[in-house]
């Protein structure tokens, strides 16, 4: 099966035309679309998007959606059915997708990967330890409790370990069922349509002890109320751990990168490219050539030289991408020269907000975000949650007009 997905991919990577550049607007997963239930996405919820913005025609400049699928958080028979309907939906729309597939974030799911601890609940294996991160060198400082915060605090589930042979190989049986589904899709679109496939996205904010931070005798607050936990949160001018006790250690030492020392940025980002390389190797051989993979790489904050360092995103098989947040990736210290050198100026926002205060503010941050080097697309989080774009009725004349004048 592997050779015919290698086969498949040298056949479409020549066919391969210039994109056009896009910008999506995330719809975010929970509220009107799940991962887990395919019947939740609806043509309605497509055409929302595409009618309140009045996506001009213009093939150079395309509005589209995108959705991440959580696909350790359901069950993965369920996801595939989702995505699918999704990538109906674009074609029976004819608006473009991006597609995120994401299983780092929430894998509630697979308490067979992550269940060391409690004998009481399913998966329950004690040899799981390895599975997780750790506060320290050595399973006996597996964490089983971390912290998120989009928007609030929240507690979640602990920090995988993302070098972990286990989660590895089940990344990858996931991976091998989903991205054959997209790559056979966009290689059935006629060629006149390819450019519904706006792209896939892989890694979601890749990084360590960022979207699950883990304070100073974090195991011992488990089993108490959140109302006593610290709610003081990531401070970056401390460094790349943001000020609270640091993870990684499993993910490093599993890499055989070090078992001892000092736990330090540049360790962190090797393990964080490293699986954004895994990732993205299996887009490839699924028949996804690199101009339709992105990776999404976390961790990067202003003070820029204290937080991690832009280059884990760059994989030989994608195109690299990151968030960005109320900032010009232009003021960001040396990102012009290291898309010039390592990507040929070829990346992604692929996560962004930066909203105007009015009209012209807002059309100013859309141009100077796509005339950095060559930004293939901007995604807009989120449509329906959080700063709810849909709301910004500047913003959607900014992009109406925008896509207008675009050439």
């Amino acid at each position: 099966m592997m050779i015919f997905y290698l086969v498949s991919f040298f056949l479409v990577a020549s066919n391969v035309q210039d994109t056009p550049r896009y910008v999506f607007i995330n719809k975010a997963p929970g509220i009107e679309w799940h991962a887990g239930q395919p019947e939740s996405f609806t043509r309605a919820g497509f055409e929302e998007i595409r009618d309140t913005i009045a996506v001009p025609d213009n093939p150079a400049l395309r509005v589209g959606v995108s959705f991440v699928f959580d696909f350790f958080r359901y069950d993965l028979n369920i996801v595939a059915q989702s995505l699918e309907r999704y990538l109906a939906l674009s074609k029976e729309t004819g608006v473009p997708v991006l597609v995120n597939l994401d299983g780092m974030n929430w894998w509630e799911g697979r308490p067979d990967l992550w269940n060391w601890w409690d004998s009481n609940q399913p998966g329950y294996n004690p040899a799981s330890r390895n599975n997780v991160e750790w506060c320290g060198w050595g399973a006996e400082h597996a964490v089983k409790i971390v912290w998120r915060n989009w928007g609030s605090q929240i507690r979640v589930l602990p920090m995988m370990n993302m070098a972990s042979p286990a989660v590895i190989k089940a990344h990858q049986e996931a991976l091998r069922k989903l991205l054959p589904l997209v790559a056979t899709w966009w290689r059935d679109l006629p060629e006149d349509k390819k450019w519904l496939l706006g792209g896939v996205k892989l890694g979601h904010e890749a990084s360590i002890g960022i979207n699950a931070y883990y304070y100073p005798d974090g195991n011992a607050l488990a089993d108490k109320p959140a109302s006593e936990d610290p709610t003081y949160g990531l401070d970056f001018k401390k460094g790349w751990h943001g000020g609270v006790q640091p993870i990684g250690y499993a993910a490093v030492a599993t890499s055989g990168i070090k078992h001892s020392g000092e736990l330090t940025r540049d360790d962190i980002a090797l393990v964080v490219h490293n699986y954004l390389v895994m990732l993205t190797e299996e887009a490839n051989a699924a028949g996804l050539p690199k101009e339709l993979v992105y990776t999404h790489q976390g961790g990067t904050y202003a003070p820029w030289e204290k937080t991690l360092p832009f280059d884990p995103a760059f994989t030989p098989h994608a195109t690299p991408g990151w968030s960005f947040y109320f900032a010009d990736p232009a003021f960001v210290p040396g990102l012009d020269k290291l898309l010039q050198t390592k990507s040929n100026g070829k990346w992604a926002a692929v996560e962004w907000w930066w909203q105007g205060d009015d009209e012209a503010g807002w059309r100013d941050h859309f141009e100077r975000t796509l005339n950095l080097q060559d930004c293939r697309f901007i995604a807009i989080y989120n449509w329906n949650c959080g700063f709810k774009f849909r709301e910004h009725p500047a913003g959607i004349a900014a992009l109406h007009n925008l896509i207008s004048d675009w050439q």
